[in-house]
């Protein structure tokens, strides 16, 4: 069957370029797919459901809160009974140091993921989730606070290493056109992860003791990550569709058909490529970078403008979920603060079921033009910030802003996975690449807790000042964002 297909292609040589030029609109793939699609979608629902359960202790701080303060989380830290301002101060830094590790942890993995494979990451994840349930249900029985840190950690660990994997599972697809809807699915799942610890708040302690539902939520995310791990990728199998996706040479050529076979089809790539970039100066550019190193990818200025945009506007983001209850309490009776905090839990996964659908659409129409996606992302974060910042004692302004942050989180998150799978990057460097990125974030979320502080200590709980930093830098953005392509 080679044979026959190589000494074709060879009579079409013969023929002359025109006759190729003529009959060659794409080039052939070089490899077939290593991946079922059975197997795909079975690791990829696995990885999904991984996410919609077990990242609640992060995503769903603001919904957790209460039920730790209810458990007597650093209830040491007050004097009487009551919940006091040092006791949430405790909280809110153990959310920072929360929401720096699981971009921190990020960088590692990925190094781990692109060396040994994203099989083993998974499996490991199993042992982080275990673990991190365990300890929280400990720290719940001897009310160690301690304990309670330690258990969040690994609780934040556990998502982060599971939404890495998730990412890359995406190109486990053989139409890699389709790699945004993972990517929008990934970001809706931590969107509505915060669903199942809002429903703590109900079943605890109507009908369930603090430790009975945190291990059975241990037990459920310890064998989704058995699952998503055992049937994910190995070393051997990524650079199997690096190869397949055209993005790098196959080393090991095992027939001198097949080798060529492949110098046909690469002759032919080269002059359907060479038509594109007639008509597309910038298609040429990608496919021309497609055997750059790591190093090469990161000191790129359309990175870097892409490190600097994730990272302020992800500052900004966390900032305002760490805070959004603090804030609404400032000027609110304790009647309409408990509303709108109710409002803000039930909005944050609710309305990520009909905006992903627009993310979807919107990414598959315009997940090539990075820079127009990421000029409207910074249009929302502008509008978001404005109302947030300059309406923080009207409810009106302040529910506008709620809106614009359930559409702006998911679209953010979905278009930077999305950004990282497209040429030139491989699939081989995924979760470094990644891993940076989260790094950088990780270094912007620092400013949550000194802001935070500042807040309390010297403007007596008024958040206009910190909002109106983080407004400034996001500002600052904008040549960041419109110049990514």
């Amino acid at each position: 069957m080679a044979g026959r297909v190589v000494r074709a292609r060879r009579r079409e040589e013969e023929k002359g370029p025109a006759y190729a030029d003529a009959h060659a609109t794409t080039a052939p793939p070089l490899h077939r797919h290593p991946i079922k699609f059975s197997r795909a979608r079975f690791t990829i629902g696995a990885h999904l459901l991984l996410l919609l359960i077990g990242s609640g202790t992060v995503y769903g701080y603001n919904a957790l809160r209460p039920v730790l303060i209810q458990d007597g989380a650093f209830s040491s830290d007050c004097e009487g009974d009551k919940p006091c301002d040092s006791q949430k101060l405790s909280l809110n830094f153990v959310e920072t140091c929360c929401f720096v590790l699981i971009d921190v942890i990020t960088l590692p993995i990925g190094f781990l993921l692109d060396y040994l494979g994203s099989r083993w990451i998974g499996l490991g994840q199993a042992f982080v989730y275990a673990f991190g349930f365990l300890c929280i249900a400990l720290a719940s029985h001897l009310k160690s606070n301690a304990l309670y840190v330690m258990a969040l950690m690994f609780l934040a660990w556990g998502p982060g290493s599971a939404y890495l994997t998730a990412l890359a599972s995406a190109k486990m697809l053989h139409d890699t056109s389709k790699t945004h809807i993972v990517s929008a699915l990934v970001a809706l799942c931590y969107e509505v992860s915060p669903m199942f610890i809002y429903l703590l708040q109900v079943v605890i302690p109507e009908y369930l003791s603090f430790p009975v539902a945190f291990a059975i939520m241990g037990i459920v995310c310890t064998a989704l990550s058995i699952c998503a791990g055992a049937t994910h990728l190995t070393l051997e199998e990524t650079k199997a569709i690096d190869v397949c996706n055209g993005m790098v040479e196959n080393e090991h050529d095992e027939s001198k058909d097949e080798e060529v076979s492949e110098s046909l089809a690469r002759k032919i790539t080269d002059r359907t490529r060479g038509r594109e970039s007639d008509r597309n100066p910038g298609s040429a550019k990608g496919h021309g970078e497609r055997h750059s190193g790591l190093l090469e990818h990161v000191i790129h200025p359309r990175y870097l403008f892409h490190l600097l945009f994730m990272t302020v506007v992800n500052t900004k983001n966390q900032f305002y979920v760490a805070t959004f209850a603090d804030q609404i309490n400032y000027f609110s009776t304790e009647e309409e603060a408990l509303y709108r905090n109710k409002l803000f839990d039930v909005g944050f996964f609710v309305s990520a079921l009909f905006v992903t659908p627009l993310v979807i659409v919107f990414l598959g129409a315009y997940g090539e033009r990075s820079d127009i996606v990421f000029g409207v992302l910074w249009f929302m974060t502008m509008i978001h910030a404005t109302f947030n910042t300059f309406g923080n004692t009207s409810t009106e302004h302040q529910i506008i802003a709620m809106c614009i942050f359930f559409a702006l989180k998911p679209l953010k998150w979905a278009a930077c996975a999305e950004f990282l799978h497209h040429p030139p990057y491989h699939l081989s460097m995924y979760g470094r690449l990644y891993g940076i990125v989260n790094v950088t974030c990780a270094g912007g979320a620092f400013m949550i807790y000194p802001l935070t502080k500042m807040t309390y200590e010297v403007f007596g709980g008024d958040f206009f000042i910190a909002n109106l930093i983080l407004t400034v830098c996001e500002v600052c953005t904008v040549h960041g964002a419109t110049s990514i392509s």
